[in-house]
């Protein structure tokens, strides 16, 4: 399976709704990690949209996502922090933990 990065940023509320799902599977006795969750949540609503049209509610809320710069510049923000630790991470277990 693809990895496609160590890190994501991830919107404070989507993190709440991910969290909360994680622990309804997790009492229901399913062995769900953060990222299992994740996937489960985009592919679900992957899957929704798929076979239906979209709420035009769900657009406007997506569309007002997307043009909230200080959000997405967050994101983005949190982003680049996490790739240039991972980065300064593996730098030093090169020259220093080798």
């Amino acid at each position: 399976m693809p990895v496609v990065k160590k890190t994501v940023a991830i919107h404070p509320i989507m993190d709440h709704y991910v969290r909360k799902l994680q622990a309804i599977l997790v009492d229901k006795g399913w062995n769900a990690t953060y990222s299992t969750v994740l996937n489960y949540m985009i592919l679900y609503h992957v899957l929704d949209v798929s076979n239906r049209k979209q709420n035009p509610k769900v657009v406007k809320i997506l569309q007002d996502f997307l043009n909230d710069r200080e959000s997405i510049e967050q994101i983005q923000t949190e982003d680049r922090m996490a790739e240039y630790l991972e980065q300064s991470r593996k730098r030093i277990r090169e020259r220093y933990i080798t």
